[in-house]
């Protein structure tokens, strides 16, 4: 097809800005202080089609540029015109390679084949050339373009200083995917010794181990399993390439869980204990979550689906899921991050018989945003991470129509080698649907005609389910990232909800890792069988061999299962809205994975060897409680500047500029928003959703983080991690008695081996971690009704070799009777009482202000007690009595105390409010006035209470540990005392600032 290009760029002129340019140029100044006066930007599209260039001319402003603002020109080099005056130092065009998926372009071809309908064909790539001035000659333009964009997916040219004078300006051509050969399955040959297994496992990425190479091998050697191959026309005594890639993506860590199912012999040698452990999933997160589910009737789907299912009301139900996105996060931060959010929307699409996604949720772990050290080549920038993290899941909620309402941010340096990329959602669905089936319970039976919905299926996407499920190295395959496709995804979820009212639906599930092996295959267990025809499905470019278009995980697909007579019109409603559906495979009651290519058999495995075949793994932990140097502050503080400086560390500074991007309000069901006060500009605690219009019954999503902890006691880490996201909830009104949790394991490599000799170590971390998980779970009545876990978050091996510290995740989702009657965090008038709810200890090892004072040498160590959840069913009688006073309208103002203590927790208040306070922390508790002032004990929550509720609050907190701490002021001061010492006098607006500035992106990081 001919070719024709098109180039837009911003309006110079008063009051005109090149956004795009300046974003380059303030990363540059951020991240690298890199200054360069100007940088100018084009945007390019570049469009394959019949439509004549005169005729794409004449429509230019009425799809590729806004003629207020910008300007454009077709089959011409801006560059080259009066629209670009002097001549740059140096000019980079970027654009994505071939096959790799190109949003801005998808849209634009949307927008095309509506104007010029005839030309249904075209397509449509994008680029971004900029061009920069007053650039350093010291400046390597190659290095420059190294930081504008991600070789493994994007490819650049270059004009240099003398390019630009000679006017040699760069032209990308179209992308055009490279012809892919087809290959037929090939048998595998597993007759061989445990060497050769392995290193057939290790060259094909399949993540399996030697013990489970075994396992197949022994499969295929079966003379009852050769006989049944045999009759089918596929190679008996040896798996084809389809089948041993099917297996490894099953059986991957990823997809199987392996560690949290294996058989753990833990030695603690700070006990003396000696035990076998079989399955920590099973026996501390199971178990506990099926006692619960026999004491309540509201725990509806625990454990078998995409995401844990309870009842809401006698009308609705709603789920959460939160997964992670790590490893493709670290190769691609913005596609990475990206299929993150909308992959785990489609689990909430693939939940039951669908459910709505309604809400996100999003927390985040990367390195310091002000890292100056070195790094290993392939590893990019922290704040470059922060950057492309946030912007692929800004736009895949945005574009999806889901608000973002709850969510975290966290800095360590070793989240460098990997990040911690944590997306959420929320969805709802009715009790009931209109044919009377629950929602929440699949229906699907043999006969029953599969379809793969959505978006095609290419090469991006292939082994991400077994990369995931190995260490970050420098090999990582670029095959594994994959951009998601949010519009496209919106289309198909209305069509499904659609679909799923009308009573199409027998069973749906999303196609994730794995893709088509683990959607259809998993869907396979309820029938105990199916056929699939790989020849049928739509593919992004031809030519894919068989075992691609099996594991290839290309987005925006979801799996649904239709009855025979319901085919025409589930097809024309796919029709309608726009969304391919194809029929690729039927279920059956054989007992087999069957998988043809037209009508050649390429895969024939039993379900029960496919999901039940896998090795229960063997390992051993072992504790031995590590060694810290004790924390000693100093004899004399300054504690005004120690809080102002608090209130900048990158773990407790306002994220504000950088949450504001994405949309809280979109549906127009969010009560209480990520910040709160009355600019707008406090910490909320939690969030709290209505989701049905009129009717004022809430839903609370809140989350809790405490990876630091993890450094002296994995447990304890664990313990504050569920208490925080509690305590969240509580501060804005949450039924205690009706809450449910999600538990997302993040976790260096726990195995040993040569490549992570102190794996017994961080393997026991894992069992300390689940002990106190089942612990504070069954005190608090918190079922966990989903999960997952991550498990080889390291980067390189041997001494070089980065691992992140033991990370739990806990996000809690429950009932609001009313959110009318809710608190925010910040303080409302001069006047109300403060009180502290909870104890202070001394507890402030791995604290905030411990690395702090350690970090710029003014305080040895990190080391003494971390906090600790003593007696947590006297913390549930607590919140739950606070809860009351919050429905019962007697406060309206509670915040948590966590990272930075009491100091940190009352100057948001302050901050939120604009308004100032007296406290004294004499009485709080039995620490000295450093565990008192920045300790961050666990179960404490700061309120505020109206004069006129005050003895009806002290009524209703009776036997309950609450302190009288000052008082709110008309003045814009916060003042801390220690009895009749004075301790700090700090300016509202001043702690605001502080606050607000460290991670403000139109400075800091940005």
């Amino acid at each position: 097809m001919p070719m024709t290009r098109v180039e837009v760029t911003p309006r110079q002129g008063e009051g005109m800005r090149d956004v795009r340019g300046d974003v380059v140029r303030r990363q540059l100044a951020a991240d690298h202080n890199v200054i360069v006066p100007e940088v100018r930007s084009v945007y390019g599209f570049l469009v394959n089609g019949e439509t004549p260039s005169e005729i794409i001319a004449e429509r230019m402003d009425d799809l590729f540029a806004d003629p207020i603002i910008e300007q454009g020109a077709v089959n011409t080099i801006l560059l080259t015109t009066e629209m670009f005056s002097g001549t740059p130092d140096a000019v980079i065009t970027i654009g994505f390679k071939p096959g790799v998926t190109d949003n801005p372009g998808t849209a634009a071809k949307d927008g095309f084949t509506t104007l010029f309908p005839e030309d249904m064909d075209a397509t449509v790539a994008t680029y971004q050339t900029y061009a920069f001035y007053g650039l350093s000659a010291e400046i390597d333009v190659n290095w420059l373009a190294g930081t504008l964009h991600n070789n493994l997916i994007q490819r650049a040219l270059i004009a240099d200083k003398a390019a630009c004078e000679e006017q040699t300006w760069p032209e990308l051509d179209y992308p055009t995917p490279p012809e892919q050969v087809f290959i037929p399955p090939q048998p595998m040959d597993l007759e061989c010794d445990d060497a050769t297994l392995e290193e057939i496992s290790v060259n094909g990425l399949l993540a399996l181990n030697v013990e489970e190479m075994q396992a197949i091998q022994a499969h295929y050697r079966d003379d009852t399993v050769r006989a049944s191959r045999a009759a089918v026309g596929i190679v008996p005594n040896a798996p084809t390439d389809v089948e041993l890639e099917c297996l490894a993506q099953t059986w991957s860590e990823h997809c199987k869980h392996k560690i949290f199912a294996s058989k753990i012999h833990h030695i603690d040698h700070e006990t003396g204990e000696d035990t076998v452990i079989d399955s920590l999933f099973k026996t501390h997160i199971m178990t506990p979550t099926h006692d619960m589910q026999n004491d309540v009737d509201w725990l509806l789907s625990v454990f078998h689906d995409n995401s844990g299912v309870i009842a809401w009301d006698d009308t609705w139900s709603i789920c959460m899921k939160a997964e992670t996105h790590n490893s493709p996060s670290a190769l691609d931060p913005y596609g990475g991050a990206m299929t993150g959010i909308v992959g785990v929307n489609r689990d909430i699409m693939g939940t039951g018989l669908g459910a709505r996604p309604i809400a996100n949720t999003d927390v985040f772990c990367f390195g310091p945003p002000n890292w100056e050290g070195d790094l290993p080549d392939n590893l990019f920038h922290p704040s470059r991470v922060l950057r492309g993290v946030h912007a692929g899941v800004r736009v895949g909620g945005n574009e999806s129509g889901i608000p973002t309402v709850n969510g975290a941010i966290v800095f360590d340096d070793r989240y460098i080698g990997k990040p911690l990329v944590y997306c959420g959602t929320v969805g709802i669905m009715p009790r009931t649907l209109p044919d009377g089936r629950p929602s929440h319970i699949k229906t699907p039976l043999a006969g029953d005609i599969v379809y793969m919905v959505g978006g095609r299926v290419g090469y991006d996407g292939i082994h991400g389910a077994t990369f995931s499920s190995l260490e970050l190295t420098e090999e990582s395959p670029s095959s594994a990232v994959q951009i998601g496709d949010p519009i496209t995804q919106k289309k198909m979820l209305d069509m499904i909800i659609e679909a799923r009212d009308e009573g199409l639906i027998t069973c749906i599930t999303d196609n994730g890792a794995g893709g088509l092996s683990s959607s259809i295959g998993e869907m396979a267990e309820y029938t105990n069988g199916c056929e699939i025809d790989l020849a049928q499905v739509p593919l992004k470019q031809a030519g894919l061999s068989p075992w691609e278009i099996l594991v290839s995980e290309s987005q925006e697909r979801m799996t649904v299962a239709v009855k025979i007579e319901d085919q025409a019109t589930f097809e024309a409603l796919a029709d309608l809205h726009e969304v391919e559906a194809t029929p690729v495979a039927t279920f059956t009651s054989t007992g087999m994975f069957h998988v043809r290519y037209d009508e050649t058999t390429v895969a024939y495995l039993p379900i029960e060897f496919l999901h039940d075949g896998v090795p229960q793994l063997q390992l051993e932990s072992e504790w031995t409680p590590p060694t810290h140097p004790l924390f000693q502050p100093p004899s004399t503080a300054d504690h005004s500047t120690l809080l102002t400086d608090m209130l900048q560390r990158p773990n407790i500074a306002s994220k504000e500029t950088w949450v504001r991007q994405y949309d809280h309000e979109v549906i127009a069901q969010t009560a209480i928003k990520p910040f709160v006060g009355v600019k707008r500009d406090g910490p909320g605690d939690a969030g709290v959703i209505a989701p049905i219009h009129g009717d004022p019954h809430g839903i609370v999503i809140s989350c809790g983080i405490a990876p630091r902890y993890s450094d002296i006691d994995a447990g304890a880490m664990a313990a504050a991690a569920i208490d925080e996201a509690v305590r969240n909830a509580v501060c804005v009104g949450l039924d205690v008695d009706k809450m449910a949790g999600l538990d997302n394991f993040c976790w260096p490599d726990p195995i040993e081996s040569v490549k992570t000799p102190d794996g017994r170590f961080k393997l026991a971390q894992l069992v300390r971690a689940n002990r106190e998980l089942e612990r504070i779970c069954r005190a608090y009545r918190l079922p966990c009704v989903s999960g997952k876990d991550s498990m080889k978050n390291d980067y390189g091996s041997g001494p070089e070799k980065i691992s992140i510290p033991p990370t739990l995740l806990f996000s809690l989702f429950g009932d609001h009777p009313d959110v009318r009657f809710s608190a925010t965090s910040d303080f409302k008038r001069a006047g109300d009482r403060i009180y502290l709810v909870g104890t202070s200890h001394q507890e402030l090892g791995a604290s905030e202000i411990a690395y702090m004072l350690n970090e710029r040498g003014e305080a040895a160590g990190i080391g003494g007690e971390v906090p600790q959840l003593l007696d947590p069913a006297s913390n549930l009688n607590t919140y739950r009595q606070l809860s009351t006073a919050i429905h019962q309208g007697l406060i309206k103002t509670a915040h948590d105390c966590s990272e930075g203590g009491i100091a940190v927790a009352v100057a948001e208040m302050c901050i939120g409010g604009r308004i100032g306070a007296e406290i004294d922390i004499d009485g709080t508790g039995d620490g000295d006035v450093w565990g008192r002032l920045w300790g961050e004990s666990l179960g404490r929550i700061v309120v505020a209470v109206p004069e006129a509720n005050e003895a009806d609050f002290l009524a209703l907190m009776k036997g309950h540990p609450t302190t009288i701490l000052g008082s709110v002021t008309d003045t814009l001061t916060l003042i801390i005392t220690d009895g009749d010492d004075p301790l700090l006098k700090n300016d509202v607006e001043q702690m605001a600032d502080a606050w607000k500035g460290t991670l403000d992106m139109t400075g800091g990081v940005a």
